[in-house]
């Protein structure tokens, strides 16, 4: 609790913006980027910027919630913590259950799923970190992280950038449930965290049934320029438009299956 607070009083002086660029990896050929966004850190929040996309979330830690805000769509979607925490518990429920099915029905292939799914619920990992080069490794059979970190210019950036990538790891599960589940990126953070570190690049590689090679950059700067400033003034304005419909989480996912079936 003590940690928390004072994580939340450090977040209050925070002032950065982070562009981050990811990348899909096949063999032979050239990696292909699979979406650019902006994380601007600005009075206990977070606006997190996907181009292309419309939208807008804000992370405000202090009121222990997101909001997604569509402007094209002119909707938001106040989503709280405890909401987030609610959505996980039922999914990894069903998930225990699914284990336990696989295993009984299905044999070999029953039990190869079983411990693909236990694992993502409860990773494990060999963990490595290279002190001269600031590259932390967490391996295993099915999932392995390689981050180039460096320290922060600012003391406190550290927690502020963790906890808000924390909860994008669970919102990203909530939104999109058939991703990977969000505690393997946790352990990755609290391994920063115990290293007061910040990650610059962050590769991804699982060997699941389905194979996946990601690579994210993030490029840190340590001011906010007037575009930034403008862009805070825009989103906080919109929040408050009494002409943007306030939707519920269920509604939100509703709208986005529509949305993809177009």
């Amino acid at each position: 609790m003590i940690a928390q607070v004072a994580g939340n009083k450090a977040g209050m002086a925070q002032e950065f913006r982070i562009r981050t660029t990811v990348y899909h990896h096949q063999p032979q050929v050239d990696p292909t980027i699979v979406s650019r966004s902006v994380s601007i850190f600005h009075a206990e929040k977070v606006y997190d910027h996907v181009d292309g996309l419309g939208e807008v979330t804000i992370f405000d830690p202090v009121r222990k919630r997101l909001v997604i805000l569509n402007e094209s769509r002119m909707i938001k979607a106040v989503i709280n913590f405890d909401e987030i925490k609610n959505v996980l518990n039922v999914a990894h429920h069903q998930t225990q259950e699914y284990i336990h099915d696989q295993i009984k029905t299905k044999g070999a292939l029953g039990e190869t799923i079983a411990s693909q799914l236990q694992f993502q619920l409860d990773p494990k990992f060999d963990i490595q970190f290279e002190n001269s080069k600031n590259q932390l490794t967490l391996d295993s059979q099915l999932i392995t992280y390689r981050v180039q970190c460096v320290p922060p210019d600012q003391q406190d950036a550290v927690e502020t950038y963790l906890r808000f990538a924390d909860w994008m790891a669970r919102l990203n599960y909530v939104l999109h449930p058939y991703t990977l589940h969000p505690a393997s990126r946790i352990t990755l953070n609290e391994e920063l965290r115990a290293r007061k570190l910040l990650p610059i690049e962050v590769e991804l590689q699982t060997r699941m049934e389905d194979q996946l090679h990601l690579r994210a950059e993030h490029k840190i700067h340590w001011k906010l320029d007037h575009k930034d400033r403008g862009l805070i003034h825009h989103w906080e304005t919109l929040r408050k438009n009494k002409d943007v419909n306030s939707i519920t989480l269920q509604e939100y996912l509703r709208n986005q299956f529509v949305n993809l079936r177009k």
